[in-house]
This record gives structure tokens, sequence and C-alpha cells, in this order.
């Protein structure tokens, strides 16, 4: 059998080292890196190159772009998307555009060599995290239809937010009830994602909640079944 030939892009010197190591020690593959450019990495599939995968990862470029002109030139190569943190919106407009998988950076070994070993394979891989943002997607839409008009513009449930929480934590809710992560969720308050943890759990016990679907209930003020 021929070696899998495998092209990681991202702007990060030691995510491409640490990544060729990851595949390297665990596949029988040709690894090439790339800094950035998608011009660079098109010049490779004009030039009649072909890759079993290619791994995008925190590029300066538009990505759904760059998926695109890959997807031009070829449908069989793979593409795993190594994203520094997860966006959902982003993240679903990557797959739409023609991407076979997507995890984020702070996934540990074993996770990585799982996605890549099965996005080789004609599977799809998606993290955890995003299945977690995709259910949530889900229930918020079935929340919105069960709503009625009036309703869509009715505030915070007083009792159960604006007298528990402080004005952080609130901010925080607001991105959870959006399907945000909690490294989505630092990046954009610029803090540490444990701080976002701490908070989270903090909230989760004023509330009364579990998780984030009975979060999207009480703020809603209904439970949906």
């Amino acid at each position: 059998m021929n070696k899998w030939k495998i092209l990681i892009v991202d702007s990060s010197t030691i995510v491409r080292i640490g990544l060729n190591q990851v595949v390297s020690g665990n596949f029988d593959c040709e690894v090439l890196s790339e800094e950035t450019t998608s011009g660079r990495v098109v010049k490779h599939l004009r030039n009649g190159i072909k890759f079993d995968l290619i791994i995008i990862g925190n590029i300066a470029e538009d990505v759904e772009e760059f998926i695109n002109e890959i997807r031009r030139f070829t449908s069989e190569t793979r593409i795993l998307i190594f994203a520094k943190n997860l966006h959902y919106p982003h993240a679903m407009s990557f797959l739409i555009a023609g991407a076979n998988g997507f995890l984020t950076q702070i996934a540990p070994s074993n996770e990585i060599i799982q996605a890549i070993g099965k996005v080789l394979k004609q599977d799809r891989y998606l993290c955890m995290e995003l299945l977690e943002a995709m259910a949530q997607e889900t229930f918020l839409n079935n929340v919105h239809r069960r709503k009625n008009p009036s309703a869509k513009s009715r505030d915070i449930p007083q009792n159960s937010f604006n007298d528990k929480l402080s004005k952080r934590q609130k901010e925080i809710v607001d991105y959870l009830i959006k399907g945000e992560s909690v490294s989505s969720i630092a990046n954009h308050l610029d803090i540490k994602v444990s701080t976002v943890a701490t908070h989270k759990s903090i909230l989760f016990e004023k509330l009364g909640v579990k998780n984030v679907l009975e979060l999207v209930e009480v703020y809603y003020g209904e439970m949906v079944v």
C-alpha cells in the first residue's frame, strides 16, 4: 500500500512541528507543511500533486474560501479542520464548504490520531465540543418554534438571572445560549478558559441547572419536551 500523502497548513511553526510529529509517528505517510498561503497549496494542486489529507489549522486567510479553492481542484482529498477554538457558525460553514472533519487545538494527541484516522478512511470526524454545540442549536431551534411571536422579545426572567448572576456571569450565559464553547467564550472575553469554566460552574449552581440545555430552558422560562 502506498504511503498516505498529508499536507499540514498552519501559521504557527510550533503547531506544524507538533502535528508533523503526531502524524509521522502514527501513520505510514509523507508529510508536507506550509505556513499559511492558500496560493501555494493551490499551486501544488495545479501542478498535479495529490494529497490524501489536508489539515487546515490557524491561518490568516479565509478558511471557507480556502476550502472552496481546494474543492475546485479535487473532491477526493480529505480536509480536516484543526481550529484554534470552536466558533459554531464558522465550524458549520467549513463543513458545508466541504471539510470532512473538525476538532480544536486543545484536543489531546489520542483524539488527533483518531480524527486523522477516521477522515483518512473516508469517515467524518466531529469533536465532542462541536457535537454538543450542534445539539444545542437543534434544541434552540425547537424552543424558538414553540415560542409565540410576542415571546421573542421577552426579557430574561428577573428572578432567574438578574438577581442571581454577576455581570460577567450574564455575559457567559449569553454566549452559552448561542452555543459557544468554553474556549470560544474565553477568547471573546479575553480571559482564561479556567476562569470561564469556574464562572460556568458557579452560575449553573446558582440557577439549579446541570447542563446548557437546562440553562436554555430556564433562560426562556419554559420546559420543552
